[in-house]
């Protein structure tokens, strides 16, 4: 079984499952690591879902806990810390300063809003054509990877075709291409991984999170670093659909993966 990097507990504010439960479904899998990422996302804009660690977005008492459940489960699984940060352009330092100042071994950087909107405002698509409203997300995320460096993998680059009418329907790289290089080259150039997400395949949607197209233009450009995430928020989503993801990055010229310790990539075979 693929070691899952990508995992809620209770300390997201959309999770109600103890990390003690995703744990144990972790062990039971097989798995020999797990990271728990759970979310911070600062200055969220007024949404149902506010991306925060509990009510206070304390990441001393998170860490604490992570650390004490680290100890609890030696021998059984490795759990590696970690914490999944909601970019924004003028939050560059504090991510900067967070990633530094914690004892991280993987950080995910993600773009959950754009134009100061979650991605779930149907009201972001209006006026104007999916292809302008994906666009308009991925400038801003080109943005948010190049002005810092507090992540270490790139969360679910096509997060927008979860929340846009039609979802990833009709979505190819080629219309993109220019964007989405430029994302990949970031990466690379800052030794970052790109994550593929398998939450998209759970639920029904034809392709990864990136798809298989960009997995395939990452490997040609260079790119080596790929970690695996379900995103999962309740045991039963751990390593869901891992099957798939591995074949995906098998075809497209992978022969590794990477989970993170202490922000250095360690490669596991596929």
């Amino acid at each position: 079984m693929y070691c899952d990097v990508h995992i809620h507990t209770e300390a997201s504010s959309d999770s109600k499952t103890t990390i003690e439960d995703q744990l144990d479904r972790a062990v039971k899998l097989g798995m020999k690591y797990v990271c728990i990422t759970d979310h911070q996302d600062y200055d969220y804009p007024q949404w149902h879902s506010i991306y925060q660690l509990n009510e206070n977005g304390d990441v001393g008492a998170y860490v604490e806990k992570l650390l004490e459940t680290r100890e609890a489960y030696q021998g059984r699984i490795e759990m590696l810390l970690g914490i999944e940060f909601g970019l924004q352009p003028h939050l560059a330092e504090k991510h900067n300063k967070v990633y530094a100042g914690y004892p991280f071994d993987m950080v995910i950087g993600s773009t959950h809003i754009f134009e100061g909107r979650d991605t779930e405002d149907q009201t972001l698509y209006e006026g104007r054509s999916k292809k302008a409203s994906i666009r308009a997300y991925f400038e801003t995320e080109l943005e948010n990877l190049s002005v810092t460096d507090g992540y270490d993998t790139v969360g679910h680059l096509d997060y927008v075709l979860r929340d846009i009418p039609g979802k990833n329907e009709g979505f190819a790289y080629a219309q993109y291409a220019d964007l989405i290089d430029a994302m990949l080259l970031t990466a690379i150039k800052k030794n970052k991984a790109v994550e593929l997400n398998t939450k998209s395949l759970v639920v029904g949607m034809r392709d990864s999170s990136p798809g298989h197209e960009v997995f395939k233009r990452y490997r040609e450009l260079g790119g080596e670093l790929v970690t695996l995430g379900s995103d999962a928020h309740f045991p039963e989503r751990i390593g869901a659909c891992f099957d798939i993801a591995g074949d995906i990055l098998k075809d497209a010229g992978f022969k590794y993966y990477c989970v993170f310790k202490n922000h250095q990539p360690e490669f596991l075979p596929l």
